[in-house]
């Protein structure tokens, strides 16, 4: 029998633990931190850190509007050309600047989400590009020619001056222009006028990043079978040939048809951190007793890169009593 080596990343893991009761005791986490051995990838953000599982070596800008395409597609074509994000955002104004407050639907029913999309969709229209929304709450758009110029990647942008994140580029007047139109037809929005009068938080904008063409598969078979929602880590599943699996199917497993080597992209599904951290413990339970007796590996990181080995040597270390995890984990962790 060959060895299982699964890999498990939880791109906002000190987050979690910073939002959560500090005194309460998670024994099988406390167990991978205090007696795993530590292992650093270096990666300037989760998406990198994703592309290094994979076997890339990734540098600079990354694909991941293509990769978003291939994985929402429900059908899964490859198909070519050159994709850019297209995602919602809540933009806030005040007499010096413009801030990206948050990014995503919040509080909007299917209904509203329906309007904010069709307004989206006929700027869009009226300006002949093709606009895609498999996933209702992240978009794309296809494109003839590449860019010329990188945007200031989503996670990144939120929270600066919008005029500080947009591309100072010459060809970026026509994406400015279009997001004006667009802020325009959603301030003129019947839903965000209804939300308006009611306080309620407008989609006011969108953000374009992510642009690029579909990468080739990397040059090692890195990974055998990969449980994940998360749309790059599935685009990368798909381009490598992967077995691609519900990640809510991890905890059950016994891995023995996956092969050797197996990647789970956890991602929270609430809102609440005190209840991911609880659903993460017993996924972390489960895989270490699928651990016991052999000599797979457990390892785990956090989107920064940092992380733990747990293997079979990490059981015999007796002398590494188990300690909150705030005191175990760095100060802060670099996205």
């Amino acid at each position: 029998m060959t060895d299982t080596h699964i890999t498990l990343l939880v791109e906002d893991f000190r987050s979690l633990v910073d939002a959560t009761d500090q005194a309460q005791r998670l024994p099988a986490l406390e167990q991978v931190f205090s007696k795993g051995r530590p292992r650093r990838i270096e990666s300037p953000t989760a998406n990198h850190l994703r592309f290094a599982l994979f076997g890339f070596e990734p540098s600079g800008a990354l694909p991941v509007a293509a990769l978003t395409h291939l994985s929402d597609r429900k059908a899964a074509q490859r198909e070519n050309g050159y994709w850019l994000r297209t995602d919602p955002v809540t933009l806030w104004a005040d007499m010096a600047q413009v801030i990206m407050t948050s990014y995503g639907f919040a509080d909007l029913d299917p209904y509203e989400r329906n309007e904010i999309e069709n307004c989206i969709r006929s700027v869009f229209l009226s300006e002949g590009l093709d606009f895609y929304s498999d996933h209702p709450e992240r978009w794309c758009i296809a494109l003839s020619e590449p860019l010329e110029f990188d945007f200031t990647p989503l996670n990144h942008a939120l929270g600066m001056d919008v005029a500080d994140a947009l591309p100072s580029h010459p060809e970026a007047l026509f994406w400015r222009r279009i997001l004006n139109e667009i802020q325009v037809a959603l301030h003129n929005c019947p839903v965000n006028i209804r939300r308006r009068q009611s306080g309620r938080q407008e989609i006011n904008s969108v953000w374009f990043w992510g642009g690029g063409f579909l990468p080739d598969a990397a040059p090692k078979d890195l990974v055998d079978t990969v449980y994940s929602n998360h749309p790059v880590t599935r685009g990368l599943a798909i381009i490598n040939d992967c077995l691609l699996k519900n990640p809510g199917q991890a905890g059950g497993e016994d891995f023995s048809q996956d092969g050797r080597s197996i990647l789970i992209d956890w991602m929270p599904a609430t809102r609440y951190a005190q209840e991911e951290l609880e659903q993460l413990e017993i996924l972390v339970r489960q895989l270490l007793g699928n651990l016991e007796d052999k000599d797979d590996s457990l390892a785990f990181f956090d989107g920064s890169g940092r992380g733990r080995i747990y293997d079979r040597s990490a059981r015999f270390r007796f002398w590494r009593r188990k300690t909150p995890l705030v005191s175990m984990l760095p100060v802060s962790a670099t996205k």
